[in-house]
């Protein structure tokens, strides 16, 4: 089995093998097949550990958001301090799976990371550490240099960044 992409009868398995997960932890992880990092993440584990179930799974996807948001929200929190002096503690907890949640959660602040593209984490990362910011400390954070508003988390094609809405321009990457 390649370990770099599927092809024939290896992909006719792989794709088995995610809409049988699809169907237990309620997401559709065909659809994120069009992102690469999502694809390469869900490929490695398949060829990996063949066609675990989900109970199997579900840590290894929660172990692999859990370790990028972390690495964005570590990065960061560099980027906090430096800009406002403040150093707030910000943990990136993972919560096994349970009947509720069949994937596990992990969490930055109150916001749910949900991606499995490590842009898509790190967007998700951000904007829960925006968020947890402007609840404790009433800190709007970042900002934008040109315009002084608060930028927004998107996902681009070069990677996670932040926007200005004012100029509706890229201030600078995320992490």
């Amino acid at each position: 089995m390649s370990t770099d992409t599927p092809s024939g009868r290896e992909d006719e398995a792989f794709r088995a093998w995610l809409r049988a997960l699809s169907e237990v932890l309620d997401t559709d992880l065909e659809d994120s097949l069009a992102s690469q990092g999502a694809r390469a993440f869900l490929w490695a584990a398949f060829v990996e550990n063949g066609a675990m179930p989900p109970s199997y799974f579900a840590p290894l996807l929660g172990a692999h958001r859990q370790a990028h948001a972390q690495q964005a929200v570590t990065a960061l929190l560099t980027q906090v301090h430096a800009e406002t002096g403040r150093r707030p503690d910000v943990p990136v907890p993972y919560s096994p799976p349970t009947e509720c949640e069949p994937e596990g959660a992990v969490r930055v602040g109150h916001e749910p990371v949900q991606g499995i593209d490590p842009s898509d984490i790190h967007v998700e990362a951000a904007e829960g550490l925006q968020c947890l910011l402007a609840d404790r400390s009433r800190l709007v954070w970042p900002l934008c240099p040109d315009h002084r508003v608060g930028l927004h988390a998107t996902r681009a094609v070069s990677g996670a960044v932040w926007v200005c809405s004012m100029g509706d321009h890229t201030v600078r990457r995320i992490g």
